[in-house]
């Protein structure tokens, strides 16, 4: 039975943030549709009306993951890793497409998009595995079954396709090695050919990299066999870069150059960009008021309730709304990361941390490419952006953490 008093023991200030950045997101989904057309039914309250369901069915996965002790999901890794690689294959051969992508597959009235619940069990696996290799991974053999659990699902993803998503589980992979305290030598590998994608564009630049990396490494002492695998990918995936950009999808490579210079199509791929900029300059300190936004309420942004809604913040809650924003997202992620530090366990603190990893580059990603400082992705703000399946899984996430939370502390009768 659920002990009541468990509850004095759970992390109200996440209660609290989490709550408040839910709020918000209804508020501001409800602001960016109640004039748009296009509406099912013409109803002002259609999207409002849906992401409140997903509120409700996720206050219930909320309560099972606190009420459950978190050490119970070890015995439910295989399972539901199993259940998500299998909805992500029916995505691809039976999944129904929306704005080009084919992510969401459906079940009678109920549709979904499998690559959210990917980010979960993904993290559960990671987080089973670690805790049962703990200390162990120190070379690169030992990266090979935690690359498999992140890779199936990743290549699956990628070639709905996701990026978005994609990348967001490779950050997840990234932070939870990193507080499993990995060897510097498979951070090296994972982290040092990202830096060669983005610097071969400059050969230059990328040269002058390279000797510094193969100086840094002779520092070291790295064994051979390492020092050539991390030397070799960097000089591998460097020069594989135009084959990269061939793999994409057209809608993908045309983002990247409307990151590169959205000013070069002001009305085609950098429309987005562009009027997301304007709508968040536009709001000024206080902001021009909930539903008073002309870029929101004109609708000069496409879909703006889902991937661009700190958009719709930033000018009808100005600066203020948008500082706030970031607050209630700082206490969350810190929140996670304290938890991390005071689980009674390692299976609870790498799960904490993971979860934390997720939140945060979820977030900085999404207003990173709002404010243009980052490619468009296609990444939802959490809590806030419109999106049922997301929702669901980021308050599942939040039960974990209070779960792990209530049993920092023995209990006393």
């Amino acid at each position: 039975m659920l002990n009541l008093r468990m509850l004095r023991h759970s992390d109200m200030m996440l209660w609290i943030s989490v709550a408040l950045l839910i709020v918000i997101g209804i508020m501001m989904i409800f602001s960016c549709t109640y004039s748009q057309e296009g509406r099912e039914g013409n109803n002002p309250w259609y999207y409002t009306q849906r992401q409140m369901i997903a509120f409700f069915a996720g206050l219930v996965g909320l309560a099972i993951f606190a009420y459950l002790d978190y050490s119970h999901l070890k015995n439910l890794t295989i399972p539901l890793y199993a259940l998500s690689v299998i909805f992500l294959l029916i995505v691809l051969y039976r999944g129904f497409t929306v704005l080009g992508a084919q992510r969401w597959v459906s079940f009678g009235m109920i549709s979904f998009q499998p690559s959210e619940l990917s980010k979960l069990t993904v993290l559960i696996s990671l987080a089973t595995y670690l805790e049962q290799k703990r200390g162990e991974i120190k070379s690169l053999p030992d990266l090979i079954a935690p690359a498999l659990i992140l890779g199936i699902p990743f290549i699956l993803i990628f070639k709905q396709p996701d990026l978005g998503t994609a990348i967001i589980l490779f950050a997840i992979f990234t932070g939870m090695l990193i507080w499993a305290e990995t060897s510097n030598t498979l951070l090296l590998l994972m982290i040092t050919p990202l830096l060669s994608i983005f610097l071969k564009q400059n050969l230059y630049i990328w040269i002058l990299y390279l000797l510094a990396l193969f100086a840094y490494m002779r520092s070291t002492k790295l064994r051979m066999i390492d020092f050539t695998t991390i030397f070799i990918c960097n000089v591998g995936i460097g020069y594989a870069v135009p084959k990269m950009w061939g793999m994409l999808k057209e809608y993908q490579r045309q983002r990247l150059l409307a990151f590169i210079n959205p000013e070069v199509d002001p009305l085609g791929i950098g429309y987005h960009s562009l009027q997301a900029k304007i709508a968040v300059g536009g709001g000024g300190l206080f902001g021009k008021g909930f539903m008073h936004g002309t870029q929101t309420q004109l609708s000069f942004i496409p879909q703006q309730y889902t991937d661009f809604i700190f958009s719709a913040i930033g000018e009808e809650l100005g600066i203020i709304g948008a500082v706030l924003v970031l607050i209630l997202f700082a206490i969350v992620i810190y929140r996670a990361i304290m938890l991390a530090g005071e689980a009674r366990d390692f299976y609870g603190s790498i799960l904490a941390a993971g979860i934390a990893a997720m939140l945060a580059f979820q977030m900085f990603i999404n207003i990173g490419m709002t404010l243009s400082i980052l490619p468009v992705v296609g990444v939802p703000l959490p809590f806030i952006s419109f999106g049922g399946t997301a929702l669901i899984m980021n308050m599942c996430a939040v039960g974990i953490l209070q779960s792990i939370a209530m049993r920092r502390h023995k209990l006393l009768f």
